[in-house]
């Protein structure tokens, strides 16, 4: 660790068990978000179905109608499927001697990996500012640079940059990688 490097306190939302051989690293992905998703599919599905599809029914309307809505259906159910997978899901990092693996669980998810540490050139934290007619939010994922200078997203949404940097401090601090700046890094 460099003498700028701070060190960061374990975050409430995550578990940790480091062995000898092993590492674990476990956090919990944001359920407040989980449930508001989740209302905003019920209120969204909610209207598709009384507005469009029961019209559509009774009036028995043209398949191509039909057709139409089915990509706001999608949309919804996505959302709903979305909000599910926040309140249920965990994402576990486990590093080994020469491997590291992230998977999301127990809904499948985009983004599983696993990595061969020698792989591994460095960990750094990003941040990702999200503009919106409601303002500004950010979110933080842990990147590795690979042995081809590669940028490759490991972990990605976290809520704070204290997670990313307790993650990326614990992975280097156990593969015993030298941490490094990088340009982009948070």
């Amino acid at each position: 660790m460099s003498k700028e490097e701070k060190l960061v306190p374990i975050p409430a939302n995550i578990q940790i068990e480091e062995f000898k051989n092993a590492l674990t690293i476990k956090y919990k992905w944001n359920k407040v978000m989980g449930y508001t998703l989740i209302g905003f599919s019920c209120f969204w599905n909610s209207i598709l179905y009384f507005v469009f599809i029961s019209n559509m029914i009774e009036a028995e309307m043209p398949l191509f109608v039909l057709l139409f809505t089915l990509p706001f259906v999608g949309l919804g159910l996505f959302i709903l499927y979305f909000g599910i997978a926040n309140i249920l899901n965990t994402t576990t990092i486990e590093v080994g001697f020469d491997n590291l693996t992230v998977k999301h669980a127990p809904m499948p998810w985009r983004g599983n990996r696993d990595v061969f540490k020698h792989d591994i050139k460095q960990l750094y934290v990003k941040q990702h500012i999200h503009r919106g007619k409601n303002g500004v939010s950010y979110s933080y994922s842990i990147n590795m640079i690979d042995r081809d200078n590669k940028d490759i997203k490991l972990v990605d949404t976290l809520a704070n940059p204290e997670e990313g940097k307790f993650i990326e401090q614990k992975i280097e601090s156990f593969l015993k990688i030298k941490d490094t700046r990088v340009s982009g890094e948070y």
